[in-house]
Formats: C-alpha cells, sequence, structure tokens
C-alpha cells in the first residue's frame, strides 16, 4: 500500500519496525502481503533492518529539514534491503514527501 502523505509514510515504517521486532499490536496499515514479506527477511537482517527504519524515523520526526542525514538513511536501507516490496515503497514515499526539494 503507498503511503498518501509524509504522516503516512511515517506510520508504516514504525509498522513495519512492530512487525521486524515482533511487537504487538502493528496496526492495519500494512497489507498481509507487507507483513509476510517483513517477515520472510532473513531472521539475522530483520534486526538491521528495523534499527536502520528506528534511525529514519528519528530523522522524520525530529529532523525533517536535515534532508542529507535523511538520504543517507534512505540510501543505505535502500542499498541493504530495497529488494523488500515495503520497504522499497516506504521509501519510495520517504523521498516523495521528505526529500523534495
Amino acid at each position: 500500500m503507498k503511503a498518501k502523505s509524509a504522516d503516512d509514510t511515517i506510520s508504516k515504517i514504525d509498522s513495519m519496525i512492530r512487525v521486524l521486532s515482533k511487537a504487538q499490536p502493528h496496526g492495519d496499515v500494512l497489507t498481509p502481503e507487507d507483513v509476510d514479506a517483513l517477515k520472510n527477511v532473513d531472521s539475522e537482517d530483520q534486526l538491521k533492518l528495523a534499527a536502520r527504519l528506528e534511525d529514519m524515523i528519528v530523522f522524520l520526526k525530529d529532523e525533517p529539514d536535515n534532508k542529507r542525514k535523511i538520504l543517507e538513511a534512505h540510501d543505505l536501507t535502500m542499498d541493504e534491503f530495497g529488494h523488500v516490496d515495503p520497504v522499497r515503497d516506504a521509501l519510495e514515499s520517504v523521498k516523495t514527501y521528505f526529500l523534495k526539494n
């Protein structure tokens, strides 16, 4: 599911972190396919992905004007986990809503 706003993007990333860290509840922001895709990430990489997404959330919430840091976090996460559909979709939303000039 594509995010429709900056707030939706943050909610989606937060839900992905909850799925990856096995926290409950993770809400209904993610589709069952998104949840399955995240659960299919190698178990060792799930914590790494959750940490990358947590870093992203910090920048998006606390420093939304710091485009350089957001871009660095975006690119690192995309390089490592861009092959996972919900991650790629969320990062595309970050680019749309937070990295526009």
